[in-house]
């Protein structure tokens, strides 16, 4: 079986992986830039496919990126990217935002369950440098794996209720290239407090990408508008 990674799936990644976790736990894909890479989506075979990868320092000084923002704001750009740099860091952060403010009544800043549930990183792609065995199938020294992290992260063979964000959750078991949890609990809690009515300020731009995940721009308001007296 041969899946073609195409806008479909930048816009409804994870109905992709809940159906390729249950029809073609590894298959054959071909990336938009026309590469074939082995697809892995379930937990146990990424995890063991998953190579550790060094930690990208990231720059950004939260306080002065928060001085200089006054009234309406693009999260990416006005305050994620200035934060963590061109590193997808930034993206966790905008994500996270994103899910907190589409869900109100959780509580706290859970990082691992917020990269666990909408993480940066939709794929991670790995060269196999010694044959392996993944899933029933043998992989050549030499190909490319493609990791699908954010079906990995959304196994229920690995995680209870998957796609439900509960911040009380113990998500250290999640998959992920680095999060720099300090840096993103200490940007999402003091943007909180500078801006406690923080809302969406029409939807967010989804990005173009099949291996990064999340936004290319995300309008937020500090002050939510009132609706008009009728």
């Amino acid at each position: 079986m041969a899946v073609m990674l195409d806008d479909k799936y930048i816009h409804d990644r994870h109905t992709m992986h809940r159906w390729l976790r249950a029809q073609a736990p590894i298959c054959e894909a071909q990336l938009p830039d026309g590469q074939w890479v082995w697809l892995i989506s379930r937990y146990a075979d990424a995890a063991e496919a998953l190579r550790p990868s060094p930690v990208v320092p990231v720059p950004g000084d939260i306080d002065d990126v928060l001085t200089g923002i006054d009234g309406d704001f693009d999260l990416l750009a006005d305050f994620a990217r200035p934060v963590a740099g061109d590193h997808a860091v930034a993206h966790l952060i905008v994500n996270g935002v994103v899910n907190l403010l589409r869900h109100p009544d959780q509580d706290g800043v859970n990082v691992a369950e917020l990269s666990r549930h909408d993480g940066p990183y939709g794929m991670a792609l790995r060269t196999v440098s010694e044959p392996v065995g993944l899933a029933g199938i043998d992989i050549a020294a030499g190909e490319t794996i493609a990791v699908l992290l954010g079906s990995a992260n959304r196994d229920p063979a690995r995680f209870d209720r998957p796609d439900d964000l509960d911040l009380s959750r113990d998500a250290a078991g999640r998959l992920t290239l680095g999060d720099h949890e300090d840096l993103v609990a200490e940007a999402i809690t003091k943007l909180r407090q500078r801006f406690p009515n923080l809302a969406l300020n029409g939807e967010p731009a989804r990005l173009d990408d099949v291996i990064v995940n999340g936004y290319s721009a995300v309008p937020v308001t500090p002050e939510p508008r009132s609706a008009a007296p009728a």
